[in-house]
């Protein structure tokens, strides 16, 4: 199937008629691919994303509204965008496609193999779990609600090896509170070379040794593997200064006081590549005039340290939203949710209202399980309590409406056959049968559990 994408969408522009949303190609992992066309196809993506980068920015930030989410999360479930498509405006997510095309230096390959690890190349796995999910949301893009960004391009390795000196052990990198924030919340386990090649974790062991992993709790944030290697001068050019040297990674573990600074070192440099992360990520979001999705407690603590953070009713509801399961979901039919969005925007305006109001209730409660269950009442009253009494409601209403028109119908016909001058009463109480019809319908569509009865329907 080729999609037409008309609205909102510039990477969509390459991606409809890409290699990438072919459908066999998707549904057999892209296995008769080779990867030479794979890479050409997504080098030519990389291309076009960078070139039409201001384009899309563009795009996204003519999207007025406060109800605008950005999400760094590499993985965003169809679900979850079913779910908040119920109540937020644009849901901006990070490009998939776009992260595969960040193929490594020819320094890095070197650096790599000399470690010991295998160069990953075309990861087709990861590939049709990209092309998938870019496919799925198709209708969500047309719709101007799902927006993918190239995050990846903003964090990507540099292309040449920087030297930098860590002055004092970098413990001066952050502030004393920031710094001691990481510490509270870091594991650090040792590697383990294996004899086929790469490195074992060693779970939450840590011995002198030349490979480490600095991990965060509660981050989305993959750890960092240090290494501990050990220059050697080949040559020296007192007048040029220009300096020749190799780094020799040993076989035999460090001194014990030695592997201590180093592994302070490495914690203090790991904290620093998560903190500005997190606040590049942040003012990403703050460019794209949206709000920054933290779907870990580490970036929000992180914001809450370094900010005066105000939380408004909207981001609230939103974060319930976010927070609490809608099951039923699961089962919607994504283009027709987005019908329902683009051609009913007065009953989404009526949902809206009712939720933050119902929200704005629950903000002065701090214990999650009670949160927890209030929310999940508010929920069920709309979805299930309401959206059963609409149900009836509309049922009964088509069923007399039924009947009525059958027995002025019946009745207006013998009225044309007979000559009679009921002919006139007949068709103002059909008139008026229909304008009760229509009144009465637009008296169902106020209520809020509306647009939950609709979408299931």
């Amino acid at each position: 199937a080729i999609y037409i994408v008309n609205m909102g969408s510039v990477t969509y522009d390459f991606l409809a008629d890409s290699l990438f949303f072919h459908q066999d190609s998707i549904n057999n992992g892209f296995k008769n691919e080779n990867n030479e066309r794979i890479e050409k196809e997504l080098q030519s993506y990389r291309t076009h994303c960078i070139n039409n980068y201001n384009t899309l920015i563009s795009e996204i930030k003519n999207r007025n509204s406060f109800l605008k989410v950005f999400s760094s999360t590499e993985e965003i479930s169809i679900d979850l965008l079913k779910q908040t498509a119920l109540y937020v405006d644009q849901f901006i997510v990070a490009d998939p496609m776009f992260a595969l095309t960040d193929f490594s230096t020819e320094i890095s390959k070197i650096a790599t193999q000399n470690l010991g690890y295998e160069n990953e190349g075309i990861n087709k796995t990861k590939l049709t779990t990209a092309a998938s999910f870019l496919k799925n949301i198709t209708p969500m893009i047309v719709g101007n609600f799902v927006k993918i960004f190239p995050l990846n391009y903003h964090f990507e390795s540099p292309k040449e090896i920087i030297l930098k000196n860590p002055i004092n052990h970098y413990n001066e990198i952050l502030p004393v509170e920031i710094l001691n924030f990481f510490r509270k919340n870091v594991s650090v386990s040792s590697l383990e070379k294996c004899s086929s090649g790469g490195w074992l974790v060693k779970e939450n062991q840590l011995y002198p040794c030349r490979g480490i992993i600095v991990e965060f709790k509660e981050t989305q944030y993959p750890g960092l593997v240090c290494h501990l290697s050990e220059p050697e001068i080949i040559e020296y050019d007192e007048i040029s200064g220009k300096i020749t040297f190799r780094e020799i990674l040993r076989d035999h573990p460090p001194e014990q006081e030695y592997f201590n600074s180093w592994v302070n070192q490495s914690v203090n440099s790991a904290s620093k590549a998560i903190f500005d992360r997190v606040f590049k990520e942040s003012l990403i979001a703050s460019n794209l005039n949206s709000t920054y999705l933290c779907n870990d407690s580490i970036s929000s603590d992180l914001i809450s340290m370094a900010f005066d953070t105000k939380e408004t009713i909207q981001t609230y509801t939103a974060s319930q939203f976010i927070n609490i399961e809608v099951p039923f979901m699961e089962n919607i039919d994504i283009q027709k949710l987005m019908t329902i969005r683009e051609l009913d925007a007065d009953v989404f305006t009526n949902f809206r209202l009712e939720v933050e109001k119902q929200f704005r209730e629950l903000r002065t409660i701090t214990d999650p399980a009670q949160l927890k269950l209030k929310t999940e009442n508010i929920f069920h009253e709309l979805n299930e309590v309401q959206g059963q009494k609409i149900k009836l409601k509309m049922n009964h209403l088509k069923k007399q409406m039924g009947v009525n028109a059958a027995l002025l119908f019946g009745g207006l016909i013998g009225s044309v056959q007979l000559g009679g001058g009921s002919l006139l009463a007949s068709a103002v109480a059909i008139g008026k049968g229909y304008k009760e019809y229509c009144d009465y319908n637009e008296k169902v569509r106020e209520n809020p559990a509306y647009l939950l009865w609709k979408i299931k329907k």
